[in-house]
């Protein structure tokens, strides 16, 4: 899943723009849930607000530079047994969650193990359903993101009993004895940059005067978090901007777009959604023009191959890329130490590219790494290849 922070400075507004954009905030009535105490005076920026934006603009510029190298380090010092099995669950049916089986699948691949991705819906129902299977299945490790640890607690006993690894990615849960798992990347600790980035984004391009929407699909426990650094990094970034919120339930991410541009349309004073996944933001360009919403900016994070092509075609601003590849190889790695017998080196947050219209990478039909050369960084890790 979905995950913070920099890019080049933006191009400077035209005089009209910045005309249009002045007269707006002037006639713009304030939103609802917000936090921030309202757009600046006529006189200019607040000090506050002026050393914000700078630092929202250096941030930027530093995260728009596509990544180079991976961020785990260690090598595994014993061979890497072949011939294991490790199960993938599968967060739901989103666009993030459906493309994560295939990564960690090839991963196995090269280690000679094989991959069993189970998918689901994305309710307890199934997710309980898939850690069963796992019990019976009895294998080396279970790989997931996204899954609370409370709903396989039950199952502690059992995958213990067999061995079984437990690994995960974008959860709010630690690992440990109490949890059970052994190994977990983006955490809380290690994705604040996410809701940061975008912050910093907002504020950059609105030159501190926008008002912003997030939006966010709570039955994702990592996602809340996700909502919440972002609010601090507008109160650092643009503390005189308002953030108003909207949830989704994961049963009506079908009708999410219908939803956000109704509350759009109620609140015109607002030019900037925010997702904290782009499962929210599918199909949301053509919702926003079929509302007559053409002064609002699309800001997400996760991009799938569709927000590529909606970055390339100009119909999204900003996008904070998910390292599927780099996350998702860490969990490997995790899992293959475990295996070799070797210690379980602790996670460290893998690298953040932001993306823009002009930085953005080929679209595809599949998720991309951030770090092209990524392969031959973990085969040198896990000594294959």
């Amino acid at each position: 899943m979905p995950r913070v922070l920099g890019s080049r400075r933006l191009a400077a507004r035209s005089v009209i723009l910045l005309v249009a954009v002045a007269v707006s905030l002037i006639v713009a009535a304030c939103g609802s849930s917000s936090s921030g105490s309202g757009s600046s005076s006529s006189g200019g920026l607040s000090a506050a607000d002026k050393a914000g934006l700078a630092k929202a603009n250096a941030l930027l510029a530093k995260y728009e530079q596509r990544p180079t190298q991976i961020t785990s380090t260690v090598k595994i010092s014993k061979p890497v047994p072949k011939g294991k099995t490790m199960y993938w669950i599968a967060c739901g049916s989103t666009p993030e969650c459906t493309q994560e089986g295939s990564i960690a699948q090839a991963a196995g691949n090269l280690l000679g193990w094989k991959t069993v991705v189970l998918n689901n819906d994305g309710t307890t129902q199934q997710w309980k359903s898939d850690f069963n299977q796992v019990v019976q299945a009895k294998p080396a490790a279970v790989l997931y993101t996204a899954i609370p640890a409370a709903l396989f607690a039950s199952d502690l006993p059992a995958l213990k009993k067999n061995g079984t690894f437990i690994d995960a990615c974008c959860i709010t849960d630690l690992p440990g004895a109490t949890t059970g798992i052994g190994y977990a990347i983006d955490v809380p600790s290690q994705i604040g940059p996410i809701g940061g980035a975008q912050a910093a984004f907002v504020a950059s391009d609105s030159k501190d005067t926008g008002q912003s929407l997030i939006v966010n699909l709570p039955a994702f426990q990592i996602l809340s978090t996700a909502v919440t650094e972002y609010k601090s990094g507008m109160s650092t970034y643009c503390p005189t901007c308002k953030v108003s919120e909207l949830d989704i339930a994961l049963a009506n991410i079908a009708n999410a777009t219908t939803t956000i541009t109704s509350y759009l349309r109620a609140h015109p004073q607002i030019h900037y959604v925010v997702a904290t996944t782009d499962g929210l933001t599918i199909g949301l360009p053509a919702a926003l023009k079929a509302a007559g919403l053409r002064d609002v900016k699309i800001v997400g994070q996760g991009a799938t191959p569709t927000n590529i092509q909606y970055l390339h075609s100009g119909q999204e601003a900003f996008d904070v890329a998910f390292p599927y590849y780099e996350a998702l190889w860490s969990m490997v790695t995790a899992a293959a130490q475990n295996a070799a017998g070797v210690p379980v080196t602790a996670s460290v947050a893998p690298p953040l590219w932001l993306l823009t219209p002009k930085n953005a990478p080929p679209v595809s039909a599949q998720a991309f790494p951030e770090v092209v050369n990524y392969k031959s960084e973990y085969e040198a890790l896990w000594g294959v290849g």
